[in-house]
């Protein structure tokens, strides 16, 4: 067996992953448990079976609950860092609170819980990572056009070198713009505009709408992340530097006519200049396809069959209307 633990694994992508473990039999052999404080947890998790410690992982009790569950010296122990601050807009106004959240608190945890033999992945951005004046590859050097992507690039950096240290072997999987299930929380584009359109609400969208992003569907950003958690346990060979996205940028409008097209409804926007906002994100997101599909070998969710989903979810959820 291999175990998973996943930090912040009752959010957004910690329940898609929890969801694939749980229904992929290819998977059987990983074994999760979490910990999250809940701030920013999807709905009914209580209901998710899984060892779960409820408080932040930087605290006492986090680290207790890891060493009373601490595997074997037969058997894999694999993290998954999902936790830490995301808005890009808020890193502007709450800068300290980005960089303690993104490399002071994940500093500590690696220095506390990652033993000799474990693999740690930490799960990071593709596109705040750049500014968007050119394809984004693996071998990129960093270029952030915000400063949460500057704490991210930072993350990246500080927390391989103290991984090693600490006698383990690191990873990292960089995610495009996701969407899809478990949702609830989140403010992103295709969230909000989904939400506005089954109720009927005004969305503002920034600028022209014509930038550019890859969107990539959270039920293949899960599959990727548990495959490669596979792949490093059983010293399979695997990248350092993993993106998950699904190769194609769109555009904000286009997400708008995705949307109206699933839903046969018309979704009703505002544009409204932000020049402030827009100037410190890059224009386009275009992610190398090579690159951005290696982990499932290009078996990615159409972008018409991710939306349907994601809009079967939020009128089924209460929550994510």
């Amino acid at each position: 067996m291999i175990q998973l633990v996943l930090i912040g694994g009752l959010g957004f992508i910690g329940r898609n992953i929890l969801n694939v473990v749980a229904s992929d039999k290819s998977f059987s052999e990983l074994q999760p448990v979490v910990i999250d404080n809940l701030s920013n947890s999807a709905p009914r998790h209580e209901a998710v079976p899984v060892p779960a410690c409820y408080r932040g992982f930087e605290t006492p009790d986090a680290l207790e609950f890891l060493e009373h569950w601490q595997s074997d010296s037969d058997t894999p122990r694999v993290h998954i860092f999902l936790a830490g601050e995301t808005r890009v807009a808020e890193s502007l106004d709450r800068p300290m609170d980005f960089v303690d959240a993104n490399i002071t608190q994940p500093s500590q945890f690696v220095l506390k819980a990652v033993q000799p033999g474990d693999h740690f992945i930490l799960i990071s951005t593709a596109g705040a990572l750049f500014d968007g004046a050119t394809e984004i590859q693996n071998t990129l050097n960093y270029s952030p056009k915000n400063f949460y992507g500057a704490t991210k690039a930072a993350e990246e950096m500080v927390l391989e070198k103290l991984v090693r240290m600490r006698g383990g072997s690191f990873s990292i999987v960089r995610m495009t713009n996701v969407y899809g299930k478990f949702s609830d929380n989140k403010k992103s584009a295709i969230h909000a505009f989904m939400r506005a359109c089954l109720s009927g609400d005004e969305v503002v969208i920034n600028g022209d709408g014509l930038q550019r992003r890859d969107f990539v569907y959270a039920g293949d950003v899960a599959r990727a992340i548990a495959l490669h958690a596979y792949q490093v346990a059983r010293k399979q060979c695997f990248e350092k530097v993993n993106t998950i996205g699904s190769g194609k940028s769109v555009s904000l409008m286009d997400i708008v006519s995705g949307i109206e097209q699933v839903s046969s409804s018309t979704l009703y926007y505002n544009k409204v200049p932000a020049p402030d906002l827009l100037k410190t994100e890059p224009r386009e997101v275009v992610v190398n396809p090579n690159d951005a599909r290696r982990l499932l070998d290009g078996d990615f969710t159409p972008l018409n069959e991710g939306l349907r989903s994601t809009l079967d979810y939020y009128s089924a959820t209460p929550q994510g209307k």
